[in-house]
């Protein structure tokens, strides 16, 4: 089994605790998985309170020290959102992450990944736009290892009128100049779009410019660690992926698939 990057606790939105999760991750054969929970500078209810980072660094320094099977990292899943870079980049600084998920949650003020209300009306292409500008900002900061749920906007079935090529061309270019590993985010296939994020036609210009991947079960409860794992490196492979990555103190480790 190949390492899962992406799960929240209790501490964010997630419904199981820090232990749970390892046991789960334990009982389906997993060797190497890693924490990743909200972290937002904008007040939401799924990230967590930054008043409990302490307590959130010396909990998972103390599971790290105590597991046996299954080597922990430390991860965090922390919101891009223009004006607030310095703030952002100074509290992940302040954090013993082993990779840090970049995403994008946020166009303005409306949660758009949680707020289906906030599609009514609106003009889709305008919103992809946006979001696929952000995602690109994201990378060039350089405060992230990973980008997360790439493509996150088709959430819930909507797509723009235009055709996509040119916008998916000019993010792997901007991601292959910035340095970031992309995120093979497998929840995609239980949300209303029903596949992986970033779709095949993503992927396959990912390759081309040789942008690097990692894998994400972006689990919210036990029973979703590592789901579709199998189909995800299957897919990789058919497009000529030879690897995937992993981390340590912010280090990638190459993983043959």
């Amino acid at each position: 089994m190949y390492p899962d990057y992406h799960m929240h606790t209790n501490f964010s939105d997630g419904h199981h605790t820090h232990d749970e999760m390892v046991y789960a991750a334990e009982a389906s054969g997993l060797s190497e998985i890693g924490f990743s929970d909200h972290i937002s500078l904008k007040p939401v209810a799924w990230a967590m309170d930054l008043k409990r980072l302490p307590e959130l660094i010396d909990l998972i320094g103390h599971i790290q020290k105590k597991s046996n099977s299954v080597t922990i990292r430390f991860g965090a899943e922390v919101d891009y959102i223009p004006g607030l870079v310095d703030q952002t980049r100074n509290l992940i600084k302040s954090m013993p992450l082993d990779y840090v998920i970049g995403s994008v949650h946020f166009i303005d003020d409306w949660n758009f990944d949680t707020d289906i209300n906030g599609y009514n009306g609106i003009d889709i292409d305008v919103f992809y736009r946006a979001y696929f500008r952000l995602i690109g900002e994201a990378a060039q900061t350089g405060m992230f290892d990973v980008i997360g749920h790439a493509d996150l906007a088709k959430k819930f079935a909507v797509y723009p009128t235009f055709k996509m090529q040119k916008i998916y061309e000019l993010c792997a270019r901007i991601f292959s100049e910035s340095g970031v590993v992309v995120e093979l985010n497998t929840s995609g296939k239980n949300k209303p779009c029903a596949e992986f994020y970033p779709s095949v036609d993503l992927l396959e210009i990912l390759h081309h410019y040789r942008v690097p991947i990692t894998l994400g079960s972006d689990a919210h409860v036990e029973q979703n660690i590592g789901q579709y794992f199998d189909e995800a490196i299957n897919l990789l492979k058919s497009l000529g992926y030879k690897e995937i990555i992993g981390f340590n103190q912010r280090k990638r480790i190459p993983i043959s698939i």
